[in-house]
């Protein structure tokens, strides 16, 4: 397999050791995730990151303009860049989560290919316009912030819109299994983010522990509604019924409580065997080999691994351990 290992996770103060443990497995890169209104600071655990690792890539998935001015991001950055250096890759996005728990609209595309293009000339030292005003990064080297610095900028896309703006500015592209059985048209290198558990011996999708390991998965599978792998089942339906009985602006706070992360009251009763079963990535590890042959021949060249649940080193070795048999 050709294909390379990494991981997302969903950012907490546990994230900086659980990265120490993926570079000690072999992962090539680790990404939190970038959601202020649910989950721990990316750019702070990383810096922790930083100090215990000398080789996993280290990045944020997914940063979202509207949410940071785009200099802030650079310094950020460049800060980061000078704790892991040669490391250090960002992804931006038009929004998901990030935008939609602090009641901000996803952000037209061609905001985030301007973002894009502005945040390269800031890292390589130049001078970009904002509302009719230059500006640039300004760091004396007594900062300790040397630039120019290379950082790779790769772009969220699941759509011809974003493929389109990632065609002319990303390094990369991050997407997620629901692209379809379709080639990837992005020229260059393009990695899927997903998530589930490596069943033992004798494990089955309904058993009570296996669920226990994956459910924050099976339950983000649900909220994605009927968009998502579950689009059509029982519990979809069930699950998108009884959010839709919330007053309208109080519904996506509601389906994005303990997204990730944990279970909420409604969350538990639809995940089950079948959630896990067709909305994470779940079976032996002869399954999920022959799964990630089939990811691999779709034209991705990086898989993002999510561990979830309440044990991520078992989660992060268990699916590295089938990754590289």
């Amino acid at each position: 397999m050709n294909m390379e290992l990494s991981c997302t996770f969903a950012t907490t103060l546990s994230t900086p050791e659980n990265i120490r443990i993926a570079e000690e497995l072999g992962y090539v890169s680790a990404w939190p995730f970038y959601s202020p209104a649910i989950y721990a600071d990316p750019w702070m655990m990383l810096a922790l990151a930083a100090e215990r690792t000398s080789r996993i890539g280290l990045g944020i998935s997914v940063i979202v303009p509207r949410l940071r001015h785009v200099a802030d991001v650079a310094s950020s950055l460049a800060t980061l860049y000078q704790l892991a250096p040669d490391r250090v890759t960002l992804v931006v996005g038009s929004g998901f989560s990030s935008t939609g728990l602090l009641r901000s609209k996803n952000i037209p595309w061609s905001v985030v290919e301007t973002f894009v293009d502005q945040l390269r000339t800031l890292l390589a030292g130049g001078e970009i316009e904002i509302d009719g005003r230059k500006g640039s990064m300004l760091h004396a080297a007594e900062s300790g912030i040397s630039l120019p610095i290379d950082v790779p900028i790769w772009v969220a896309a699941h759509g011809p819109k974003g493929l389109g703006v990632a065609s002319r500015v990303a390094n990369g592209i991050i997407t997620n299994l629901t692209h379809g059985d379709q080639k990837i048209t992005f020229e260059g290198p393009c990695a899927v983010s997903y998530y589930g558990t490596v069943l033992a011996p004798n494990e089955t999708c309904d058993d009570p522990a296996v669920i226990e390991r994956v459910a924050p998965a099976a339950a983000l599978a649900l909220h994605m509604g009927p968009y998502g792998p579950l689009a059509g089942s029982a519990e979809e339906r069930g699950f998108t019924a009884a959010i839709e009985s919330f007053p309208e602006d109080e519904r996506v706070i509601e389906t994005h409580r303990g997204h990730m992360l944990t279970l909420t009251e409604l969350d538990r009763k639809y995940v089950n065997g079948n959630a896990v079963r067709d909305g994470t990535l779940t079976g032996s590890p002869a399954q999920i080999r022959d799964r990630l042959a089939e990811i691999e021949q779709s034209g991705v060249t990086r898989f993002c691994y999510t561990p979830v649940g309440p044990d991520i080193p078992r989660e992060l070795e268990a699916f590295a351990r089938v990754f590289h048999a």
